[in-house]
């Protein structure tokens, strides 16, 4: 199931439709600077999260709107003349909470020096003991050390002096004789302790665990060492699973988003007309720009997606080439992508200039990629060849659909598909599309992928049992690309 959303005229984003899973795990919306990453999920989180929106949107055209959709319930705000309505159609079962920007983020609100001087001199008996919950987890991600603040104590906001005009939790924490407030904790203490508070009162809240919850984080890394960020990355995963939390990051961090896997990466690309699109599935590799460091291997082999990667693999370790080498093969999207990421790795020389880059594509856009590196003009002497397969999504539609390879629809229906068979799924395709075009196959791939979510599996059992069948099978198309790669090893 997924919440569709559609953001008119809302900051740097004139249109966007973009469709986010509810279901449980870690999800990262990432792009370039000024994309629109952090505008999509302040947008998102507003599904539950009534905010001021001319404090968090300012001025807006007087069209501007946001539109959900769930299970068939909508919800929208629009603007009428220079105010913010909301309107719903049918029953929303959603919850959620959100962690905004520096600037609008929850913890740095209704705050000024004033009142934060006051708030330091609080006496120590309107202070409360702070649940094991965010303590422990406090120290776990920030220190690795689930006693660090083992003298935590909270002031919870219904016991602020109103005069304060200030009702949200404050955090205390004691060092020796010295006790300091949230306000003077580090950026990355004041950041954790406050979304440890509302993760604790959203897990309290959780009288059912069948209604989704979603959770935004929005460059959270900001403030957080890259070993807190993992810290935090398992606990979240964690928590995910124990509670059903879809967790959002908005990020540009290889920490995060090299931790998620590629259906769960949404890549905004703005280009030059400040037109806006989703990349979905998306690579870390791509999503970063390369900016992991590959730097010390002795060949890099681009390729287009998993199905790719686990053929150049499983070749390599068949023949023995990874000898004596350090090589590692990368993902990183359609055949643009690859291309476009091999030209800036060699111009920039990200790798290092012992490093080998390799291209190979996927066998259906030799044409399409040569055409391409024409009109760029790129002509940088790396190596490319092709594989002897489509995409993972045409060669499915290729051998279950178009030209039935009986013995792997078999292999496949009786290891995958056992509670909804592979005959029922493509007669709900044929049915439901009729002459829609599907060339690429994404379509039908949509149908089978949806099947594996419901009942807990995923795209990579599916990647791995079409490489046992190539290769179990002797195909003879493998040959090719096998001469290729020795021939680079060489």
């Amino acid at each position: 199931m997924k919440l569709n959303i559609t953001i008119n005229k809302i900051k740097s984003i004139k249109n966007l439709t973009i469709s986010l899973p509810i279901e449980k795990g870690l999800y990262a919306i990432t792009g370039q600077n000024g994309s629109g990453k952090s505008t999509v999920v302040t947008c998102a989180s507003s599904v539950f999260f009534t905010m001021p929106m001319n404090d968090y949107f300012g001025k807006t055209d007087e069209d501007a709107r946001i539109d959900f959709e769930l299970n068939g319930a909508k919800r929208a705000w629009f603007k009428e003349k220079t105010n913010w309505k909301k309107s719903s159609e049918g029953k929303m079962s959603i919850k959620g909470f959100y962690e905004g920007s520096l600037i609008f983020g929850n913890r740095f609100r209704n705050t000024n020096f004033e009142t934060l001087k006051k708030l330091d001199f609080i006496d120590n008996t309107k202070l409360a003991e702070a649940p094991n919950f965010i303590k422990e987890n406090l120290g776990i991600i920030l220190q690795n050390n689930k006693n660090f603040y083992e003298k935590l104590y909270i002031l919870e906001g219904k016991n602020i002096d109103s005069k304060f005009n200030f009702y949200r939790d404050i955090f205390y924490y004691e060092k020796g004789e010295k006790r300091v407030s949230q306000f003077h904790m580090s950026t990355g203490e004041n950041l954790m302790v406050s979304i440890l508070n509302s993760i604790f009162i959203r897990n309290n809240d959780r009288a059912s665990l069948m209604k989704p919850c979603l959770m935004f984080l929005d460059e959270i890394e900001l403030a957080l060492h890259p070993s807190s960020l993992k810290r935090l990355i398992n606990f979240l995963k964690d928590l995910s699973n124990k509670f059903n939390y879809a967790v959002y990051f908005s990020t540009h961090s290889i920490e995060l988003i090299g931790g998620i896997k590629p259906d769960n990466i949404f890549f905004l690309e703005r280009y030059s007309d400040d037109s806006l699109e989703i990349l979905n599935p998306c690579y870390p590799a791509y999503a970063t720009r390369i900016l992991y460091d590959h730097s010390g291997y002795d060949s890099v082999f681009l390729v287009e997606d998993d199905l790719a990667k686990s053929i150049i693999n499983r070749i390599l370790k068949k023949y023995n080439l990874l000898s004596n080498r350090l090589i590692h093969v990368l993902p990183c999207g359609g055949y643009s992508n690859v291309i476009d990421l091999a030209e800036e790795v060699v111009n920039s020389n990200l790798i290092g200039k012992t490093s080998k880059i390799m291209i190979i594509l996927d066998g259906d856009v030799k044409v399409e990629a040569n055409a391409y590196i024409a009109k760029r003009n790129y002509n940088n002497n790396i190596p490319l060849n092709y594989l002897p397969i489509e995409s993972l999504e045409k060669f499915l539609k290729k051998h279950l659909i178009e030209n039935v390879d009986k013995k792997l629809f078999r292999i496949l229906n009786d290891f995958i598909f056992q509670q909804k068979s592979l005959s029922s799924l493509i007669e709900e395709y044929k049915n439901e599309n009729g002459i829609k075009r599907d060339d690429n196959g994404k379509i039908f791939y949509k149908y089978l992928d949806n099947e594996l979510r419901a009942r807990n599996k995923n795209r990579d059992e599916i990647v791995e049992m079409i490489v046992d069948y190539l290769f179990d099978n002797n195909d003879q198309n493998l040959i090719k690309i096998t001469h290729f790669l020795k021939k680079q090893l060489e």
